[in-house]
């Protein structure tokens, strides 16, 4: 009688039971590549969430320097740098001003000082910016206060300290409510900041930053380093950045003097880099994927070889190719398709455990994405590798001679 379909995905189901060591070898290679499929996949949805998060209040904000290429700069480490030797004019500010769709501009001015703290005196980098663009600029997730809070309206003889200048800079610590001397002007410590490195903006590090109007009557300097400009609409960001630039290399008589750099192509030039960084990534994980296929052929071919009696006698009482080959490819499909939810559980596993250990060794959780998509996707890799890999030894299983099969021993 001739075999239902139901009836080999039994014989399938009970050859993978009785060989259950070996099917657990050639299970965990395709677990590994899919759990490496599925938990890059969700970190890198992750990482370009957190991304597009954190930039997407800044949408509207334009950054104006001069002689430094920030957008260059940003994406790769180098950070927005606010401490330029060049300076924006009176005219720069005025040109900008009166550019179309421009709602405000707010200066950042830039110095140096001498802070004075438990008797030790350090030379430091200064900052001097309105609270509200401070907190805008710097209190972003990654680049917001370990500890205090960020400078408001009217504040005066308040500052927020770098994380190296309150860590390394003295020996003793200076923390919150610490009060400090800067050019033996008494301030007292509102915020720290977290510890950036080479991240975003490195100004968080090594400067202390006042109100403007601590700033210009501490130093006298009114040096405009950089410029944070607001636009009204969002969809003339680019367009307006581009006039800002034409205006402020004109007035510095300079075809690239200015560095005007927009949230959108600091986000666009991340998301560049998140991909080439996941593509790489993932193709790792294929090589891993064909190595496991690999293992499924040579599992299956082994498998023919040691049930030829067994095939030929199936043969003889009428089963045809087609259900020969069938048995063999459901058989290759249920190990790849067990190792494929193993491997979408373990990936889901893994990455929240990477989650957990970038909270707890850099101090920000990066929240893992698991998308419907990414699961599918990986459960079917693993069923499509499992049927390839199985056709070859299906197909030699199927062209057996019956006669020569039962013969086998």
């Amino acid at each position: 009688m001739k075999p239902m379909i139901s009836d080999n995905i039994i014989i399938a189901l009970k050859n993978i039971k009785e060989r259950k060591t070996r099917v657990f070898l050639t299970l965990l290679g395709i677990a590994i590549g899919i759990m490496a499929i599925v938990s890059l996949m969700s970190i890198g949805e992750g990482m370009e969430v957190a991304v597009t998060q954190e930039l997407s209040s800044l949408s509207d904000t334009i950054f104006v320097t001069i002689g430094v290429d920030a957008e260059g700069a940003a994406p790769t480490g180098g950070g927005l740098d606010f401490t330029s030797m060049e300076y924006l004019m009176d005219r720069d500010i005025g040109d900008i001003k009166r550019i179309q769709g421009i709602k405000d501009i707010s200066p950042i001015l830039s110095g140096g000082g001498v802070v004075e703290y438990n008797n030790e005196m350090k030379s430091v980098s200064l900052l001097g910016m309105e609270p509200e663009n401070m907190q805008a600029v710097f209190g972003l997730d990654s680049l917001g206060l370990r500890q205090g809070t960020f400078l408001k309206q009217g504040d005066q003889n308040k500052c927020l300290v770098g994380h190296n200048i309150a860590t390394e800079y003295f020996d003793s610590e200076i923390t919150v409510g610490s009060r400090i001397k800067i050019s033996n002007k008494l301030f007292f410590v509102s915020g720290i900041y977290k510890e950036e490195g080479m991240g975003f903006s490195t100004q968080t590090d090594d400067s202390i930053h006042l109100t403007e109007h601590d700033f210009e009557k501490l130093t006298g300097q009114t040096n405009v380093s950089a410029a944070i400009v607001k636009v009204y609409d969002v969809e003339h960001v680019n367009e307006i950045a581009d006039g800002i630039e034409s205006v402020v290399n004109e007035n510095h008589g300079a075809d690239d003097i200015a560095s005007v750099v927009t949230m959108t192509s600091i986000l666009d030039s991340i998301q560049s880099v998140l991909g080439i960084i996941q593509t790489v990534l993932l193709a790792i994980a294929a090589i891993a994927l064909l190595v496991a296929s690999i293992g499924i052929m040579n599992t299956m071919l082994t498998s023919v070889m040691e049930r030829t009696h067994e095939i030929g006698v199936m043969k003889a009482i009428g089963a045809k190719n087609s259900d020969v080959m069938s048995i063999f490819i459901y058989e290759g499909m249920f190990i790849s398709l067990l190792g494929g939810i193993s491997g979408v559980a373990i990936g889901i596993i893994g990455a929240q455990g990477f989650s957990l250990a970038t909270a707890q060794f850099m101090g920000a959780m990066l929240q893992p994405v698991f998308t419907v998509f990414s699961i599918t996707l990986g459960i079917t890799v693993a069923v499509v590798v499992g049927m390839i890999s199985s056709f070859y030894p299906a197909y030699k299983a199927a062209k057996m001679s019956p006669i020569e099969a039962v013969r086998y021993e």
